[in-house]
């Protein structure tokens, strides 16, 4: 039907006038030849419908006033169909009015579907994807939008693609470019199955996917490099403090033997100190391999005050060393708890350790460190470190435990860090508060083993 209309607009506007004309005088020549034993007044609605869609609405209307002249014509050639005239003008009205309102109905409707058909178009000529229509069968290109003519000037379906792709990411050889189709079967309007199709051009997309990959490569490599080096620190962090005291223990052997005065017992006692923390450098060393292995640490009922009470001696010769003293205000009633005994020695001995250096300017009298434990709520314990020095910025307690952040002159940034990592593999959880009049207290909790 549409490509007979093409036809039919195609012989201009002289030529169908007067083809319809024709038609008029042909359905008034039948409307006589039947003598009007046949109603065939509605076939005048054919040659009206003709003018008001490839003509428009005025054509429709002299075609109208055509019509119902024929009709007239006609009627008074063959025999009044009523017995009164005035019946004949009231007949010949209602027919011309609603010969008129067709006309003008069709001419309404075709202009209503080509604003359609023209929004529908503006539509996919601004679509950035390339648009197309081409024939299941044969492959004919029906449709095709802006975009497609301008990315495939040949004007054929993807000439370099695949022609029985229907889905899927495909690469164009011929322009280095790639495409993502998308592909539905739809009717077409002269009723055969033709295929819409859709190609997004995604060479950019792609490109911005390959270069991701590279840079996520880049960076998986740079965080190697930076495990490594964080590796590398934390030994030297944490292996620094018992050489430290293994330095101390030796050079005081060494005093009291050169001195002449010395006691078989002290000596004996200060090298099996020493060699305790030996044999705790190892230990640290192996419990690092066992981190960068990923292993879990070694979670083991443990008594949190043995753990301090074993640290307490370190602990208490580095504070005498720093003109401090140690206090230990340890619960008797605390439960066990799932541990790593050498981990938590870790932590304990970190916290003491700055607590130690965050009082060199607290005067000596006042310079007091105080290590607590206590039970909290029967399902944790709360373990704290409390020093009496001049306390930290406000602002800048939100970065304590951030990698690298320091404090100090001669900070790694790494000890507090490493206490908050150590504590929450074990479940628990570790914050900072202020004393009063000064300093600032250290906790962190764990689960009990009744928890």
């Amino acid at each position: 039907m549409k490509k007979r209309i093409d036809v039919l607009e195609s012989l201009g506007p002289g030529r169908l006038l007067v083809l319809c004309v024709a038609l008029v005088g042909l359905v008034s020549v039948i409307d006589m030849l039947t003598g009007y034993e046949m109603n065939v007044t509605m076939l005048y609605l054919a040659p009206i419908f003709l003018a008001a869609w490839t003509l428009g609405a005025n054509a429709a209307i002299v075609m109208s006033i055509i019509a119902i002249a024929a009709w007239f014509v006609s009627l008074l050639y063959m025999h009044p169909v009523y017995t009164q005239p005035l019946l004949h003008v009231w007949d010949g009205t209602i027919q011309f009015a609603m010969f008129v309102l067709f006309g003008l109905v069709i001419s309404k409707l075709k202009v209503a579907l080509g604003h359609a058909d023209e929004r529908f178009a503006t539509v996919l000529e601004g679509l950035n994807a390339a648009v197309y229509v081409a024939d299941a069968q044969s492959g004919e290109l029906l449709y095709a939008n802006e975009q497609y003519h301008a990315s495939f000037p040949a004007g054929t379906t993807l000439p370099s693609l695949p022609q029985n792709l229907h889905e899927g990411e495909v690469h164009d050889k011929a322009r280095g470019r790639w495409y993502l189709i998308h592909s539905r079967p739809v009717r077409w309007i002269d009723g055969r199955m033709v295929r819409l199709q859709l190609a997004t051009d995604i060479t950019e997309r792609r490109r911005a996917e390959a270069l991701f990959r590279q840079q996520q490569e880049k960076m998986q490599i740079t965080a190697r490099l930076v495990a490594v080096g964080e590796m590398a620190t934390t030994l030297a962090h944490e292996l620094n403090q018992p050489l430290a005291a293994i330095s101390n223990y030796s050079m005081g052997c060494v005093r009291r033997l050169r001195s002449g005065t010395w006691d078989e017992a002290e000596l004996l006692d200060a090298l099996e100190k020493g060699a305790a923390q030996a044999e705790r450098a190892s230990k640290v060393v192996q419990h690092v391999r066992e981190f960068v292995a990923r292993r879990a640490p070694n979670l083991v009922p443990c008594d949190i005050n043995e753990v301090v009470g074993g640290v307490s001696s370190m602990i208490g010769l580095e504070a005498r060393q720093n003109g401090a003293t140690l206090k230990l205000e340890l619960s008797d009633i605390v439960p066990y708890v799932h541990a790593d005994p050498l981990l938590m020695e870790q932590v304990i001995l970190n916290l003491s350790r700055n607590a130690l250096e965050a009082m060199q300017e607290t005067p000596a009298a006042e310079r007091q460190l105080t290590i607590r434990s206590r039970p909290n709520g029967g399902d944790t314990v709360e373990v704290e470190v409390e020093d009496k020095g001049r306390g930290i910025d406000p602002q800048l307690e939100a970065n304590l435990f951030t990698p690298f952040f320091s404090t100090k002159s001669h900070g790694m940034g790494l000890g507090l860090h490493i206490c908050r990592s150590i504590v929450e593999a074990h479940g628990g959880h570790v914050w900072v508060s202020r004393n009063e009049p000064g300093g600032m207290t250290f906790h962190f909790s764990l689960k009990s083993v009744y928890a």
